[in-house]
């Protein structure tokens, strides 16, 4: 379980419980980290980072990440503050296009 500290704060009231019991993510990182795989897998079973130049992907990522980021800071900064429903659909948007983004990094 150490694991999870690194690569997340996991407050608790930012987690995600499943049948009682609180998973080791924070809402967020849940998200992100699981459709990084599954962008990553989508992208190499459809060819889909073969389907787009450079450049496009980047902007890809760039629109897919922003809502995380606005996210992110306004509540860094205490604006407002965010619930676990779309700190896991920001994560999830973010992930799945970073997914092809890697993917296509590696061909």
């Amino acid at each position: 379980m150490d694991f999870f500290r690194i690569i997340c704060h996991r407050i608790p009231n930012r987690c995600i419980r499943f049948n009682g019991k609180i998973i080791p993510l924070c809402a967020r990182c849940l998200g992100f980290y699981s459709s990084l795989v599954l962008g990553f897998i989508f992208s190499y079973l459809f060819r889909i980072a073969n389907l787009f130049e450079k450049r496009e992907i980047l902007v890809f990522i760039i629109i897919f990440v922003i809502p995380l980021t606005i996210d992110g800071i306004t509540q860094l900064f205490k604006l407002r503050e965010s619930n676990n429903y779309l700190r896991l659909a920001t994560g999830i948007m973010a992930g799945f296009v970073c997914g092809i983004g890697i993917h296509y990094l590696l061909l």
